[in-house]
C-alpha cells in the first residue's frame, strides 16, 4: 500500500522528537507516528518501529496525556524543553537528544502552537546547525515567511531538509493547490493561465482539537487576513465576505468567512512562475451560533484577542462547553480547493475536495505524512523527494505531493481529487 512505500526503508533506525507531543494535534502525531510505523513492521519481520520521543516544558502534562490516551503509554520518551526560552538552552536539550538517539537518522516535528505571535523560528535554527531534519504545522505566514528566507539558503548548504506550514490545514490543503494547477496545466497544449485559487474549510465545533485550536481561532480574528487581488497582496478585516461552499457528501453547503491562513501567500507567490494568481481562504463551523460568537469577539480589543496567554486560559475555562458541543456536533474536517485558469480563450475550473470524520485524528495523519516522506528522502538519498532547503508544501515536487495525498486518503468520507487519485 501506499503507506507502507512511504515507510519502505524508514522504520529500523527513526529517531523522531515530536515537541508538543502531549497535546491534541502533537498527540495524535505521535499515535500516527507508532500506527504507519507497525504497519512496515507486519510487513517486514524484524524492523524496529520509529523511536519516539516528546518534547515539552512540563513532564506532568507528558504524564497528564498518556493517562487520557493522548499518548501510548508504552514506547514514548520525554525530553524537558522550552521552544520559547534561551536559544542556547534549546540547542543543548536538542543535542543531548541526539546523542542518546541509538542512530543518526533523526527528525523533530514541530506541533506546540498556537504559532501566532511567534516570530522568531528558533528550533528550526538549532535543527539546521545540529543537521537534523524538520517539518512543522505552522499557521503563522509572518513565522513561516522568515524561516523561508532567513534559513533556507543554510538549510541547503548544510544538506538538511526541512517542510514548514504542513499538517491538514495548511500543509494538504496546499498539496490540493497544487494539484489543481498541474492537473489544468496537463489538460492543454495551450498556455495556461492560473487565474485564481480558493481555499474553504469546515470543521465541526473544534474538530475534537481542543483549546489550542480554539486560541488560535481568537488570535486570527486578531490578524489581518492576507488575500491576493489583481496580481498584489491585500490584507483585508477578518471573518468578512461570507460564501455559501458546497463541501461534498453528508456536509453540503456550509457558510464559511475569510479567515487568515499562510496557504495563501505561499501558494500565491510559489505555486506558479509569472503571474501572481487570485487568492483567499474561507473557514466555517458548526453549530451555527459558534461562527456568530466568532463574529461577535472580533468586537474585542485586538490587543486582548492577541494575547497568547489570556486566549489559551480563556479557551481552557471554556473547555467545559466546547466538549459539549463537540459531542453534539462530531469533529468533521472538510477541505475545498477550487483552481480557476485561462485556458485559450476560455475559462477552466479544477474543484477538489476532501473531507475526514475527525480533524484532531487527520492532522496528526498528515503530520505524519509530511515527517515520514522527509524522513525517508534522508535514508534514501538517491530517491529523495524533499531536497535539502526549506520548503513550504505547495512546492513539493509531484512524487512527494501524490505520496502524501494517498496518505492523507485514509478514513476520508469524501476524496475527489481528479482522476489520477479515484
Amino acid at each position: 500500500s501506499s503507506v507502507l512505500q512511504l515507510l519502505h526503508h524508514v522504520c529500523s533506525a527513526l529517531n523522531v522528537l515530536v515537541v508538543g507531543g502531549s497535546g491534541r494535534v502533537g498527540g495524535s502525531t505521535v499515535r500516527y507516528l507508532q500506527t504507519l510505523s507497525g504497519r512496515q513492521q507486519q510487513q517486514q519481520h524484524g524492523q524496529d518501529p520509529v523511536s519516539v520521543t516528546v518534547g515539552g516544558r512540563r513532564e506532568e502534562s507528558y504524564q497528564a496525556a498518556i493517562q487520557k490516551k493522548v499518548i501510548p503509554s508504552r514506547g514514548v520518551d520525554f525530553l524537558p524543553m522550552d521552544i520559547d526560552g534561551e536559544a542556547s538552552q534549546l540547542e543543548r536539550a536538542l543535542r543531548r537528544w541526539k546523542n542518546s538517539c541509538a542512530s543518526d537518522h533523526c527528525l523533530v516535528v514541530h506541533t506546540a502552537g498556537p504559532f501566532q505571535g511567534r516570530r522568531d523560528p528558533t528550533l528550526l535554527s538549532s535543527c539546521i546547525d545540529l543537521s537534523i531534519p524538520y517539518v512543522d504545522v505552522c499557521d503563522e505566514w509572518e513565522l513561516a515567511e522568515v524561516s523561508k528566507l532567513d534559513l533556507d539558503q543554510r538549510a541547503k548548504d548544510l544538506g538538511v531538509p526541512a517542510v514548514v506550514s504542513c499538517g491538514i490545514w495548511p500543509g494538504v490543503s496546499a498539496l490540493m493547490a497544487a494539484e489543481g494547477v498541474s492537473q489544468l496545466k496537463a489538460s492543454s497544449a495551450e498556455e495556461v493561465d492560473i487565474e485564481s485559487i480558493d481555499y474553504s474549510f469546515f470543521t465541526a465545533g473544534t474538530g475534537n482539537a481542543g483549546p489550542t485550536i480554539v486560541s488560535a481561532t481568537f488570535l486570527l480574528l486578531a490578524t489581518e487576513v492576507i488575500t491576493f487581488f489583481d496580481g498584489k497582496r491585500k490584507d483585508v478585516e477578518p471573518w468578512t465576505e461570507m460564501r455559501d461552499v458546497d463541501f461534498g457528501k453528508n456536509i453540503g453547503n456550509r457558510p464559511v468567512w475569510l479567515l487568515d491562513n499562510p496557504d495563501v501567500p505561499t501558494t500565491a507567490l510559489y505555486v506558479t512562475k509569472g503571474k501572481t494568481p487570485n487568492c483567499s481562504s474561507r473557514f466555517g463551523t458548526a453549530p451555527l451560533f459558534w461562527n456568530y460568537l466568532f463574529g461577535a469577539m472580533k468586537a474585542l480589543p485586538r490587543s486582548l484577542l492577541y494575547n497568547r496567554d489570556a486566549m489559551q486560559n480563556f479557551s481552557l475555562f471554556s473547555e467545559p462547553i466546547i466538549r459539549f458541543v463537540d459531542l453534539l456536533v462530531g469533529a468533521t474536517n472538510a477541505m475545498r480547493v477550487d483552481v480557476t485558469a485561462n485556458v485559450g480563450d476560455e475559462k477552466k475550473k479544477v474543484t477538489l475536495r476532501m473531507a475526514h470524520p475527525d480533524l484532531e485524528q487527520c492532522v496528526g495523519l498528515a503530520t505524519a505524512a509530511f515527517a515520514l516522506e522527509v524522513a525517508n528522502s534522508v535514508k534514501n538519498k538517491k530517491d529523495a523527494t524533499v531536497p535539502p532547503g526549506v520548503w513550504f508544501p505547495v512546492e513539493l515536487g509531484k512524487q512527494a505531493r501524490e505520496n502524501i495525498l494517498r496518505v492523507a486518503k485514509e478514513d476520508t468520507f469524501v476524496y475527489e481529487l481528479g482522476a489520477d487519485f479515484d
